[in-house]
């Protein structure tokens, strides 16, 4: 995987993720932010410059400023060309079976994981790359 953006507004899961993702080596570039809004910003500006988006996001569902689920509604208004081979994660401490069948409602959610992100999660996300 080239890029991996991390999208979650708790600084520690987020130290955590980066450095379970840095050790398996299964990316070359992790970006992360603190809200869905921040998110955007990111993907706005890959696509301003004409570069690919990432391969992977992952996703937590509560945040302040804008919520994962504002995050989804927003990423499908992008074009096509740009997002269709961005894959959705949700990553999220949530255990609401609820926000499970919302989030993979959205066509572009491809898993919902439970925290903390291991080894074993990061190999099932190979899975969605090769799609």
């Amino acid at each position: 995987m080239k890029k991996i953006l991390l999208i979650d507004d708790d600084h520690v899961s987020n130290f955590i993720n980066q450095k379970i993702i840095q050790r398996s080596g299964i990316s070359s570039e992790i970006i992360v932010c603190k809200s869905g809004r921040c998110g955007l910003d990111i993907l706005d500006n890959l696509m301003n410059a004409e570069t690919a988006g990432p391969e992977i996001i992952l996703l937590d569902i509560n945040m302040p400023i804008m919520d994962g689920f504002g995050f989804l509604d927003e990423f499908k208004k992008y074009p096509p060309a740009f997002i269709q081979d961005i894959k959705i994660v949700m990553l999220t401490s949530s255990l609401n079976e609820s926000d499970k069948i919302r989030s993979l409602e959205y066509d572009c959610v491809v898993d919902f994981f439970n925290k903390p992100l291991s080894q074993d999660k990061l190999i099932e996300l190979g899975k969605f790359v090769s799609c």
